[in-house]
């Protein structure tokens, strides 16, 4: 994909290859295949790491002539869940011999850069995010906390002490623990409501966060889906939202009204710059804000996201 300004900045590094999970449910051999032609190909640049279950990664050795002495291959290790804080203790001290393992044995084709810890659902402590975060540093990986209390009446207070708790472990600490959200899933239910990501949006604003996504995100602009029977968030308008907010200090409430916007006439991809409606936002500014706050999503596709974002672009050429 040839790219202006705007775009570059949008794009580089933004989607993390999630073949092996749904609705693609790749095999590995499959997966991983289309990982090194996807890293070898001309829109690389676009590309964020393979994202692999902790349970798989001593098959991946199997795969070692695909990069060996050519481009590496980049991992971001998913954790497995846990109903309670101990049981999550329990598990990450595990991962991390698993990882310790692997990256030992096999540093001269692979990088294990992230490691993507599912929090139970409960408040976290602060122990048990000084323990993610230092078990991730020691084998030189960024961690980021999937949330997982977004249910249930009381899910907004669950969220904002679940943030603070993260925010005041990174107050006292130069490597910043992110934040991962569940965008959706092969079910109506998994979606989370566009005010539920406002929230989350909004609050790692104003905690200054580092977040990143994964699942459903296969489209830029909010649509209904026959095949999951429900509206699919647009990555347009979740990046956008997110930049525009820390940008113009957004409030909740235009937060939400870009995360639900259907009409892509509101969304403008000009060469240095992007808008929705009369908010824009420059490839300079937007830059600093796509390396440190809203980092990447993962996708079980890395071409649909990216040809239907080119699409939109050919047909926003209709509209002027």
């Amino acid at each position: 994909m040839k790219s202006s300004p705007s775009l570059h900045v949008l794009l580089e590094r933004l989607i993390d290859y999630a073949g092996l999970f749904p609705p693609a449910n790749l095999s590995l051999i499959k997966a991983i295949e289309n990982y090194a032609n996807y890293i070898n190909s001309n829109d690389s640049w676009m590309l964020g790491p393979f994202i692999i279950p902790v349970a798989k990664i001593n098959e991946l050795p199997h795969y070692r002539e695909l990069f060996l002495n050519k481009k590496a291959l980049e991992l971001s290790v998913v954790g497995r869940k846990s109903s309670d804080e101990e049981q999550c203790f329990v598990q990450f001290r595990e991962d991390l011999k698993l990882i310790h393992h692997f990256s030992r044995e096999n540093s001269d084709w692979s990088n294990v850069k992230v490691y993507e810890i599912p929090l139970p659902p409960i408040v976290p402590t602060n122990n048990l995010i000084k323990e993610a975060s230092t078990g991730a540093k020691e084998l030189g990986m960024k961690v980021y906390c999937e949330l997982t209390m977004l249910n249930g009446d009381n899910w907004l207070n669950n969220l904002s002490s679940t943030l603070d708790v993260i925010s005041e472990f990174n107050s006292r600490h130069k490597e910043k623990v992110g934040v991962k959200l569940r965008a959706g899933g092969i079910k109506a239910e998994m979606f989370p409501s566009t005010e539920k990501v406002a929230s989350v949006i909004a609050l790692c604003r104003d905690l200054n966060l580092p977040i990143k996504f994964t699942a459903g995100l296969h489209h830029p602009v909010r649509m209904y889906r026959e095949e999951v029977k429900t509206k699919m968030h647009g990555f347009l308008n979740i990046f956008l939202s997110g930049m525009l907010a820390y940008h113009f200090n957004l409030n909740k409430k235009i937060i939400e009204e870009i995360i639900s916007d259907e009409n892509i006439e509101h969304f403008m991809i000009k060469n240095d710059s992007l808008a929705w409606k009369h908010f824009c936002i420059t490839a300079q500014e937007m830059k600093e804000l796509r390396n440190h706050s809203l980092c990447s999503f993962g996708s079980c596709s890395f071409d649909e996201p990216k040809d239907e974002l080119l699409d939109l672009i050919n047909r926003q050429e209709v509209f002027k």
